[in-house]
C-alpha cells in the first residue's frame, strides 16, 4: 500500500471532529504561504541578473562543456 492509500485508509476511520481539525490546520499552513511566488522565494537568494549577463553565462558555460571542462554530476556525487 502507498502512502496515500495508506493515508486515505487512515482518514475514513477518523470522526468528523478529527477531520476538521486536520483541514484547519492544513489551512494555516497553505496561509502562511499565500500570496508568495517563486520569483519571490529564488529572490531571496539570487540577485537579479539582466538578460544580456544570462545569455553570457549560458555562452560561457556552453564554451566549457565543449572544451571538457565539465563534469556529469554522478561523478561529482560519487565523490562527495
Amino acid at each position: 500500500m502507498s502512502t496515500l492509500e495508506n493515508t486515505i485508509s487512515m482518514m475514513e476511520v477518523l470522526p468528523e471532529k478529527d477531520l476538521l481539525e486536520i483541514q484547519s490546520l492544513v489551512q494555516k499552513i497553505f496561509q502562511r504561504h499565500e500570496g508568495k511566488t517563486a520569483d519571490e522565494e529564488v529572490g531571496k537568494f539570487l540577485k537579479p541578473m539582466s538578460e544580456e549577463d544570462f545569455l553570457k553565462d549560458v555562452e560561457h558555460a556552453e564554451y566549457e562543456i565543449e572544451n571538457g571542462k565539465c563534469r556529469r554530476a554522478n561523478e561529482v556525487w560519487s565523490e562527495i
